[in-house]
């Protein structure tokens, strides 16, 4: 049944939005970094798009299962990531509203060594044209992609065949992100910047 492909289709990409948000949020108050607690943001918006369209999808659904009462615990499962979003949203929302995190969250989260960081690859990037197992991020500069923003689009855990594209915004974590913002930036910036 094609609706059911939809939503499963669906539930995946509300799992990957959902974690990536809980990452990023927590990451937008440890740096009070307000550019990554609007990524939250807006990925909250697109959880909400995809509880809505789960919802009618099963709906939908339902009406040409013998057991329609199954579609409930997709209904339930959208409503759960959907929380999640939500949750990730109040965090970020710290840093937007201003709101001074009190000590002991700061510490808490110092005590995480990973950083995440959103960085936009510019023209002229050495980056841009090549794949990601050309660059080899992880062992020359320390960082892992766990997503890719291109437009309005996501890929998430994007695959060693991926090739990075000029305007890509990478969600990256690893103690390289400043290494990584150098080499984002027009080569004629980079003064003949390499990876290793």
């Amino acid at each position: 049944m094609k609706e059911l492909d939809e939503i499963r289709n669906c539930l995946i990409e509300m799992k990957n939005i959902s974690s990536l948000m809980i990452d990023l949020a927590l990451s937008s108050v440890m740096y009070n970094s307000e550019e990554i607690a609007e990524e939250v943001y807006l990925l909250e918006e697109k959880v909400d798009e995809l509880t809505l369209k789960v919802k009618k999808l099963a709906l939908k659904a339902a009406k040409q299962l013998e057991d329609p009462e199954s579609m409930l615990s997709v209904i339930e499962m959208a409503n759960i990531n959907e929380q999640i979003s939500d949750s990730a949203y109040e965090i970020a929302d710290i840093v937007l509203r201003d709101v001074e995190p009190h000590p002991i969250i700061r510490k808490i989260m110092h005590d995480v060594e990973e950083e995440i960081g959103r960085v936009t690859v510019h023209s002229g990037s050495i980056l841009i044209g090549k794949k990601l197992k050309e660059l080899k991020l992880p062992s020359k500069i320390g960082v892992r992609l766990i997503a890719i923003k291109r437009g309005n689009k996501y890929i998430y855990n994007p695959s060693s065949d991926e090739v990075i594209k000029e305007g890509d915004i990478l969600i990256a974590v690893g103690a390289g992100i400043d290494k990584l913002r150098e080499l984002s930036k027009a080569e004629e910036d980079e003064e003949g910047e390499e990876l290793d």
